[in-house]
């Protein structure tokens, strides 16, 4: 794409070029039918290559390398006509009033030409040769003109060294770039992940619910939530240690996060010993069922702190509304909180959903 962009430029100078060249001089009135050839090709290339950058999208998602096949046949079919041109510069005698022009124009085209295509330095050389070795070699065989070509192969020469370092350098780049594109997707993951049980922090929960509150709002559609409250959490601090209250959160954590399935579904660390989960599109009945789910699952799978199996077991509070522009997405969490307490003071390792109360 960065290929795509710099080539941008060229395609509409190339459009215009030659005709920049031929009217000042006249070219034109005297050479009417050789400028129209050279214009037109020119002018049907570019046209080409628009319509090419305009199905960019399409044609690489179906198939990247012919993307690349057809931006490399018409770069070098512009190359192709300006080294005709140029050649034919060098040893027709109709040339000859715009001849030191279009030395000019090669170093210009040639140079531009070289960072334009500085993604793919192998097109880039290529592109240069087309362009210049055909005058060249004319030089070396028509009287007068060797002076000409020698200019060139040093102009050659220097532009291609100068090409094959700055690529280096343009990669290095890159490369560069890449790896600090995958830190900061490293840290924006990090900054988003509870340290300790490897699910979603409040952080990441707090950004989401409120984009999901506003989705739901407006397409109308129900969003449940459920707030997890592991039993006698103290008594695991104060039996085993700390050590086996963080083995126990990470249990819990992945215990809650297997019974979740649906990828818009979101599970996080409300703080200390709570979990929440965020269920999109679910009623108050069905985000019950998969409350009882996690219950259930809690209670029956009891957490492993060395040879010990320690019971746990969860109260958990569901609520669930269809937002509204009026109403604050702290309803819904304070609902779910309320419902989480009653099923503590109920007896604890319950279900209470914010309708029964």
């Amino acid at each position: 794409m960065d290929l795509l962009r710099r080539s941008m430029t060229g395609i509409v100078v190339y459009a215009v070029l030659l005709p920049a060249v031929f009217w000042p001089f006249d070219f034109h009135l005297t050479e009417p039918e050789l400028t129209r050839k050279f214009a037109l090709s020119m002018l049907a290339i570019s046209m080409v290559r628009l319509v090419h950058w305009f199905f960019t999208e399409r044609l690489y998602r179906y198939s990247p390398a012919l993307w690349r096949n057809c931006f490399t046949v018409f770069s070098l079919s512009h190359a192709s006509v300006l080294s005709l041109f140029f050649a034919m510069a060098m040893f027709d005698e109709r040339f000859e009033p715009i001849l030191h022009i279009t030395m000019l124009a090669i170093g210009g085209i040639a140079s531009s030409a070289i960072v334009a295509l500085m993604p793919r330095i192998s097109l880039a050389l290529c592109n240069l040769g087309v362009l210049l070795i055909p005058s060249i070699v004319a030089g070396f065989f028509i009287p007068h003109k060797l002076p000409y070509a020698v200019m060139l192969i040093v102009y050659v020469a220097f532009i291609g060294l100068m090409g094959f370092r700055a690529s280096k350098e343009y990669q290095r780049s890159f490369e560069i770039e890449t790896q600090l594109d995958e830190q900061k997707q490293v840290l924006e993951q990090l900054n988003k992940i509870d340290a300790l049980t490897g699910i979603n922090n409040r952080g990441y929960f707090n950004i989401e619910f409120e984009n999901q509150w506003e989705q739901a709002s407006r397409n109308e559609y129900a969003l449940a939530l459920l707030l997890i409250d592991i039993d006698h959490f103290k008594r695991f601090n104060d039996d085993h240690g700390h050590l086996c209250g963080d083995a126990c959160l990470v249990h819990v954590a992945s215990v809650i996060s297997q019974q979740i399935n649906r990828k818009t579904d979101i599970v996080a660390r409300f703080g200390g010993e709570e979990f929440v989960v965020l269920l999109p599109s679910c009623n108050t009945q069905e985000g019950e069922k998969i409350a009882e789910k996690i219950r259930t699952a809690i209670e029956t799978n009891p957490c492993m702190y060395g040879d010990e199996k320690l019971s746990v077991t969860a109260s958990l509070g569901a609520a669930s509304v269809v937002p509204r522009g009026d109403t604050s997405s702290h309803t819904l969490i304070e609902a779910a909180d309320k419902a989480m307490y009653s099923a503590k003071n109920a007896g604890r390792n319950l279900v209470v959903s914010a309708d029964s109360i």
